[in-house]
């Protein structure tokens, strides 16, 4: 089984239905992730464009991920990460950054990395906790800590 089909039967196991997007909502969805420089092969891409991928059942711990609609609540994070903590621009933010910290998705090569303010550099060296895949970190986040 592929990683985007395990994902799918997490999602498919939540308390309440996750909600496919109608195609105006998937186009938006694109627009917004293209702008940040989003690839259209990637699993954030796959994901983000036919999902609200928001209020998810995830493991104990684990910070909140927003969707990117509506814009008003994901555009602001996202900026709010790139020019308050100093994140480079090919990181998207994609949890709340509540508490100082949260997810963040690498354009260039799809791994997310778990961030808290003043890793800059941790973060530049590649030494802070991350997942090789955004398939990767949905498997663990939507896990439980024993499915894991």
């Amino acid at each position: 089984m592929n990683s985007f089909s395990t994902v799918e039967k997490l999602l498919a196991k939540q308390s309440y239905p996750t909600i496919e997007k109608k195609p105006e909502h998937r186009l938006e969805a694109e627009v917004i992730l293209l702008e940040y420089g989003v690839k259209k092969d990637s699993g954030f891409f796959k994901l983000y464009t036919k999902y609200f991928l928001s209020a998810l059942d995830h493991r104990y711990g684990a910070s909140e991920i927003v969707d990117p609609l509506p814009t008003r609540s994901f555009i602001p994070r996202v900026k709010f990460a790139h020019e308050v903590w100093g994140v480079p621009k090919n990181y998207i933010l994609f949890s709340t950054g509540e508490g100082e910290g949260g997810y963040l998705y690498n354009i260039e090569d799809d791994s997310v990395w778990d961030f808290n303010m003043g890793q800059l550099q941790p973060l530049a060296d590649g030494t802070l906790p991350h997942w090789d895949s955004f398939y990767e970190f949905m498997i663990w986040y939507l896990s439980d800590e024993e499915d894991a």
